[in-house]
């Protein structure tokens, strides 16, 4: 047997309420290995991008959260945000710079990178996403489809080991749904993609998962997920 990849993220019995109570994870298990894409499937409400949210510690429930052997606490949350890195459903809340360029730089720069670094991973997460041609025009004057992968460059720059992905095809026509698929497909990292898109999840991931009322409650291929489980 061949050797199993380690494991980028690793989630123990995660549970998380909101204020009044309202359980939205109850018992989250979860591993995502190196170089794998998972597909999260479920309803709106499931817990899918709650789920999400803890990764990177924007939400902070009871259990375990482990990412790249960091457990993630207070004291680990920069380092662990320089390993997984999230983009987010809607682009415009994530380019907020007068440039391209100034906003893919910006999270090095935040980093406390040199220069001649921050110069060098503008230039290779740009032609990453097929966008060098765009690097000075404004983010507001890009396509749905530019402005996706101009937020995925700014990501990339952090250089992480995890991209969560979610919703990114929303807003997105087929020829800019293509040119993602075709970007995401070349990116070594591993990836947790939340979507309601099979077609989309069938392109990328090699398995999925199903959050139902706050717990993963079926996994496997992401043909077979689908076909067992339906959602609106």
């Amino acid at each position: 047997m061949g050797r199993v990849p380690a494991a980028v993220i690793e989630v123990r019995d995660l549970h998380y309420a909101y204020a009044g109570g309202v359980e939205a994870l109850r018992g989250v298990n979860f591993v995502l290995r190196a170089g794998e894409t998972v597909a999260a499937f479920g309803a709106n409400g499931s817990g899918k991008t709650t789920f999400l949210n803890h990764l990177v510690g924007l939400l902070r429930g009871r259990g375990a959260v482990t990412v790249c052997g960091m457990e993630l606490t207070k004291e680990n949350l920069p380092a662990v945000r320089r390993r997984v890195s999230m983009l987010f459903q809607d682009s415009d809340d994530q380019l907020f710079m007068p440039t391209v360029e100034e906003d893919v730089a910006f999270a090095p720069l935040s980093m406390g990178l040199e220069n001649d670094e921050v110069r060098r991973r503008v230039e290779r997460c740009l032609a990453a996403v097929d966008l060098s041609e765009c690097r000075q025009r404004a983010p507001h004057r890009l396509s749905a489809g530019q402005k996706r992968r101009a937020a995925l460059a700014g990501v990339l720059a952090m250089d992480p080991e995890a991209l969560l992905l979610d919703e990114p095809a929303t807003f997105l026509d087929p020829q800019a749904k293509r040119a993602l698929v075709a970007t995401l497909r070349k990116l070594p990292q591993a990836k947790i993609l939340v979507t309601h898109d099979v077609g989309l999840a069938a392109s990328l991931a090699s398995r999925a998962v199903f959050f139902e009322r706050g717990r993963i409650v079926g996994e496997g291929s992401v043909r077979a997920v689908a076909e067992r489980f339906s959602w609106g």
